[in-house]
Formats: C-alpha cells, structure tokens, sequence
C-alpha cells in the first residue's frame, strides 16, 4: 500500500498492511516564511516517512490579519505570541471584516502548503491546521472572549460569523493549493474553558459553517484540545477522524472506542517524546497494541515539543515498522 492507501483504509476501517502513522512539531526558527517552513516541513516528512502530513504553521497564523500584533522570538523553542488583544470592547467584534484568504498571513501559509504539496510525493496526503471559529476568537482577544460571551453575546456571535465566513473560503483555498484534509483544531471544547450549553451555542454551529466547506472526499480531523473535552462531537461532527490527548484527559483508547467509530489520530503521549528511546517505543508498542491497530492512525496528542530528539520520532517509525497485531 502507499501512503495515500493505507490512510483511508486505516479511516474507514479497513485492513492495512501495516499501522498507518504521522509526527509533527513547530519549527518556530523557520516558519516566518513559506519556504522556510515547507523546506523544513518536507525534510522531516520525508526522513521519518510519515504516511499523512499536518501541515503546521505557526498556532497564530489565522488571527495575524485581523490585527493583534504578533511577536517573535529569537528562540526555535519558544513560539510567537500576541503581544495585546487586538480589542477589549465588544464592539470589536462587529468591527472584524471579512479577509481576503489570497492575501495577508493567510496568503501566506497557502504559498507555504503549495510548496509543501509540490514538494512531496502525490501519494502523501497533507492536512492543513485550520482553528476553529471560537479558538481563533479566543487567540484574538484571549480573556476578554468570556466578559464577552457573558455581557455581549450578540456582538460575539457576530464576529464568530465574520470569522467562520473567512475560515469556510480559506479551507476552500486551502484544499484548492494543495491540501488532501483539514485538521480542525478546537481548544475550547472543554469544560476547563466553557460550559458545554455555551460551546452549543458559540462554537457548534461556526465549527459547521467551516467544516461544511469540505468536499465529500476531504481527510477531515477533529483536534479536542486539553482536558475534560466534549468528546460527543467526535460522534456528531463530519469528520472521519479525531484527536485529543488521550494520556491526559478522559477518554482512554478503549473507553473512546465504546463511544465513537471515528478512527483515531493520536496514541503517543506529546510528553513522551522528552523521554529516553526505550520508553517511547513502548508507549507506541502499548497504543497499537490497544487497538490492534483498527481505525487508528498513531500519531501525536497534540503538537511535539521542539526539544524532541532524533532517536525518540525513529523509535516511533521503528515500532510501525515491525509491530504486528
């Protein structure tokens, strides 16, 4: 099987001829550019053979344009961060236009995910990063997002549109320069952040409006970020797949394979990459060996720390190699 085969039969349930897998991490160092950071994206796809690529710009790339100033850093480990909210009074919201997904930071990461697609083989399917409505609220203005939804609901709701509009028309973009899939990320499903009748109402319905941009045949990934996740919506969302850290947070691989028929798109605990080669080889070994290696792409919980060394992500490509279910 090549890449492309053996990922859609590990979505669909489907016997592989070995576990399909992926790793990814930030290059912080490198993602100022596009070409920097498909340069560095292809190298490590291609030297740990992954089967599918999450292409991985970096996390505050979807709210540059919409105006909070952005810092860099000198530092491969450190990742760029809003310097200020890009607004504290709720009229910002309605303040938001839409964007031009061609131009600006946007237009950016698509040149990026073009050179990425022209520089792989046709048979590695590439899923682009793209965050949810709400997570990209939350990136904008940080806090003051729930002052808010609890004082200004109206206008929130306004600007959530704005942005899920602009979302929609750049996965479209997205999927036009190159990218087989998204990988749709939400950090705020989860009662650490929201109670779960307010993701209802502000995070449910802009997720769709993105998410529905996608053709039948789209790679589409839920990523559930952090603890005490609203894991219900890897039942109820159109997504073939789904993300979340499983080593942190419930549910467990087997009590989640009670809950859903989605395939899985985690296993390695992100934290388990600091540790010795051994370790990670076993902690790959036990994931595999939980789900036979059935509807389960092995891959990250969540983003590698960029500290990570060589022989821990050979470990992984090892394991795959040679488990057997």
């Amino acid at each position: 099987m090549n890449a492309r085969e053996r990922v859609w039969a590990a979505l669909q349930g489907e016997p592989t001829d070995r576990p399909a897998f992926s790793l990814w991490r930030h290059f912080h160092d490198e993602d100022a550019t596009p070409e920097g950071l498909a340069a560095a994206t292809i190298e490590f796809a291609i030297r740990w053979e992954v089967d599918i690529v999450k292409h991985t710009p970096t996390g505050m790339y979807a709210v540059e344009d919409w105006g909070p100033p952005i810092r860099r850093f000198d530092d491969p480990h450190r990742a760029p961060e809003r310097i200020r909210p890009a607004f504290t009074s709720p009229d910002g919201w309605h303040d938001l236009p839409p964007l031009d997904v061609q131009q600006g930071a946007l237009g950016r990461e698509l040149r990026g995910l073009q050179l990425v697609r022209g520089g792989l083989p046709p048979d590695i399917p590439i899923l682009m990063t793209i965050f949810s409505p709400l997570t990209i609220a939350y990136k904008m203005v940080g806090d003051f997002l729930f002052e808010h939804l609890a004082h200004a609901p109206d206008a929130v709701q306004a600007g959530l549109r704005t942005i899920a509009e602009t979302m929609a028309r750049y996965t479209e973009a997205c999927l036009a320069h190159g990218a087989d899939g998204v990988f749709f990320a939400t950090q705020l499903a989860s009662s650490t952040m929201l109670p779960r009748e307010t993701y209802a109402t502000f995070g449910e319905p802009f997720d769709r409006i993105v998410l529905d941009a996608c053709h039948a045949d789209t790679i589409r990934v839920l990523h559930l970020h952090g603890t005490n996740i609203f894991f219900d919506l890897a039942t109820t969302y159109p997504v073939q797949g789904i993300s979340w850290h499983n080593h942190e947070t419930a549910p467990s691989l087997t009590e989640a394979r009670q809950q859903t028929d989605r395939a899985f798109v985690t296993g390695l605990d992100r934290r388990i990459f600091l540790e010795p080669a051994s370790v990670v080889a076993a902690h790959a070994r036990a994931a595999l060996d939980t789900t036979r290696g059935h509807r389960h792409i092995l891959a990250p919980s969540c983003v590698i720390p960029t500290q990570v060394r060589d022989d821990a992500l050979a470990a992984v490509v090892d394991v795959v190699k040679t488990w057997c279910a």
